[in-house]
């Protein structure tokens, strides 16, 4: 682990810990838990709260005073939607919360299929990803390129949840995007 996922993970301990996520069941979700951040990743904090207008409301009071706070209420998958972003720790946070658990929302299921890609396709896809991270591409984006999975890449995504790790393993960028990069 490095020093820099080590202060992402102590910054997104205390977030967890804070009262205005308590009984939020926060997860940590997006590049850190994979080993893809980058120069400017930020911590995809998702909590689960009944009523998101009151949730907005208490993040507004606990961090309203953060450097780069941010807040609004927005649809996600037909549900309203909770979105703030701040500075934590030095890292920018970005907390999304709705009113279902952390685990049915889009980030942590984006979160399980990439680590299940990154261990059936091991370093030359973590590789391919990271590059193309690092030349600004999402995270998402940059699976869908390297695995040359065509259309939306949020969509695709969620859409191999329930693929076996063999039919995983047939993706190799053959069908598009990058064309079957170097490294994979």
């Amino acid at each position: 682990m490095t020093a820099r996922t080590a202060a992402a993970l102590a910054a997104f301990a205390r977030l967890a810990h804070h009262p205005a996520l308590r009984g939020t069941d926060p997860r940590l979700a997006g590049t850190f838990p994979l080993g893809l951040d980058v120069a400017g990743s930020d911590l995809d904090v998702v909590c689960r709260t009944a009523n998101p207008e009151r949730f907005a409301r208490r993040l507004a009071r606990a961090f309203g005073g953060r450097p780069g706070f941010r807040i609004r209420l927005r649809p996600l998958d037909g549900r309203p939607t909770v979105v703030a972003r701040f500075r934590e720790g030095g890292f920018p946070v970005e907390v999304f919360a709705q009113a279902r658990p952390p685990g049915r929302q889009r980030a942590v299921r984006h979160l399980r299929v990439e680590a299940r890609l990154l261990r059936v396709h091991g370093e030359p896809l973590r590789t391919c990803v990271r590059r193309l991270r690092r030349s600004g591409l999402k995270t998402e984006p940059a699976f869908a390129r390297c695995l040359g999975v065509a259309g939306d890449p949020y969509a695709a995504l969620l859409e191999l949840e329930r693929s076996t790790n063999a039919e995983l393993a047939r993706l190799s960028g053959k069908s598009g995007g990058e064309r079957r990069p170097a490294a994979l």
